[in-house]
């Protein structure tokens, strides 16, 4: 079929008019046309120039990360029939790691991907793809699709960067809209504010402050302007005057989270933890359900040395990525739960507990040590019965260290359950006779215990040990005289 350009296009091709071959290919749409509801000429005709200018002066292209291929082959049909777009420049993937290995080419190219993105991927939430796509490539227009229209869903995938939204089936005359409007803002303020923003990324901040200027003008106190002006001021080296158009932008929209992102932005460069971390907290308060977020003020903690507070973020972080259905929630906890542990190991037993019940199930298997650990943490709880149940665990995967053997029996010890903790120390001499050799007190109370599982000869053998070391430690002699 013949092919020519449109207008004095450089890169976009429509299809020729050949009236009868288009007629039989209308014909053979319509009939498939099930997922895209019928269009409407006029709402298609507003829109074709917006869209069709976006593939010509950006080298744009659609990119679909999704499985539901008949949404696709109807996406793809209709955009061939109504915009007359070359269907090479409509491209599907059906996984995410294939989606961003294109978008990088198409960016390494000077391409411009538009991409439309199912909401759930492979049985997992689509957000922290988004947050990372849009941290790297933050020019990038990003559609989501969805079966139902959830607000707080929505107001998650707006934060993480969503630009507009689409709930399936669609009209096609719709998602042309939809899609202009993202690449172009329908109104005169939404218009003077991408100039703005792209005044301020060209680095033109003298220019910027006048555009955020004139959106004052006609529209007082818009957040937006507000913003837009501060970032102009701090170009421009006027920080103070920065801050104060960023307060009062938080101060106009309580509920707007952009404002509050500024803050935490311009603290950061001023090297202000204290006053990131305490408008970071803010957003979280308004959006809980960010697990980058959830992750970075736990890291803040941390610095900070608050490590109990560091904990109950990094434990938000990871719980709230199980309920994304992330996998790698459960390496996210066993990090956390290390380093916590490292400085104050009480306050990594809930993280520990976490990480536990996440391998659980995901079906990962954990290093001993985490089992062990989590036993040592339940312990000093005072809950023997649960860190009996975290050593067993642990001695499952480890079955030859005393250590274990020794920990779990010191679990019994502490619910006064002699006979089993007799029978662990056992199992730990067994493994490795001379283990508590090297620390009198592991012997003495091994010895204490001994004495009173009527474990005379064991008792004997260590409580003598510590008399050779030291006569005179505690009650050693004593107890010796009690065996005889």
């Amino acid at each position: 079929m013949g092919m020519k350009k449109r207008g004095g296009m450089k890169n976009v091709y429509v299809v020729k008019s050949v009236p009868r071959s288009i007629d039989e290919k209308h014909k053979e749409l319509d009939s498939k046309n099930v997922y895209l509801l019928k269009s409407d000429d006029q709402a298609i005709n507003r829109y074709r120039d917006t869209v069709l200018d976006f593939l010509e002066d950006r080298n744009g292209l659609f990119l679909v990360i999704s499985q539901d291929k008949t949404f696709f082959q109807n996406f793809r049909n209709s955009f061939y029939k109504e915009l007359e777009i070359d269907l090479k420049r409509i491209r599907i993937v059906s996984n995410i790691r294939r989606g961003l290995e294109e978008i990088r080419v198409y960016m390494e190219y000077q391409k411009q991907p538009f991409l439309f993105i199912e909401s759930v991927m492979e049985g997992r939430s689509s957000l922290s793809f988004i947050e990372e796509l849009k941290s790297e490539f933050k020019d990038l227009f990003i559609i989501v699709l969805m079966t139902d229209v959830d607000e707080p869903l929505v107001t998650q995938f707006v934060e993480a960067g969503a630009d507009n939204f689409i709930t399936k089936p669609v009209s096609v005359n719709v998602l042309v809209e939809k899609l202009a409007n993202t690449i172009e803002p329908p109104d005169l303020i939404g218009k003077m504010v991408r100039e703005g923003k792209e005044r301020i990324k060209k680095v033109e901040f003298a220019l910027a402050y006048g555009v955020a200027r004139d959106i004052l003008e006609k529209k007082p106190g818009s957040p937006a302007g507000l913003m837009i002006m501060g970032d102009a001021l701090k170009g421009l080296s006027k920080h103070e005057d920065a801050l104060k158009m960023y307060l009062k932008a938080m101060t106009n929209a309580p509920l707007y989270l952009e404002p509050l992102k500024k803050l935490v932005a311009f603290y950061k460069e001023e090297g202000d933890m204290d006053g990131a971390l305490r408008y970071l907290e803010k957003i979280d308060k308004l959006s809980p359900f960010q697990v980058g977020r959830k992750k970075e003020i736990g890291e803040l903690f941390f610095m900070k040395g608050d490590v109990a507070a560091a904990a109950r973020y990094y434990e938000e972080a990871a719980q709230l990525a199980h309920t994304q259905k992330l996998p790698e929630c459960v390496q996210m906890a066993e990090d956390y739960s290390d380093k916590i542990f490292s400085f104050n190991p009480s306050a990594a037993c809930s993280l520990l507990e976490l990480c536990t019940r996440l391998a659980s199930i995901y079906r990962t298997d954990l290093h001993w040590s985490i089992y062990n650990k989590l036993g040592m943490t339940l312990r000093r709880q005072s809950r023997w019965e649960a860190a009996v149940e975290a050593y067993q665990q642990a001695s499952l995967r480890a079955p030859q260290d005393e250590n274990i053997m020794f920990n779990m029996g010191m679990a019994y010890v502490e619910g006064k359950d002699y006979g089993n903790a007799a029978q662990k120390f056992e199992r730990a001499m067994e493994i490795d006779s001379g283990f508590y050799k090297d620390n009198l007190s592991v012997a003495y109370v091994m010895g204490q215990v001994f004495i009173k599982a009527n474990r005379t000869r064991n008792a004997a053998i260590v409580l003598s040990h510590v008399h050779l070391v030291d006569s005179g430690y505690k009650k050693v002699q004593s107890l010796l005289n009690s065996l005889k």
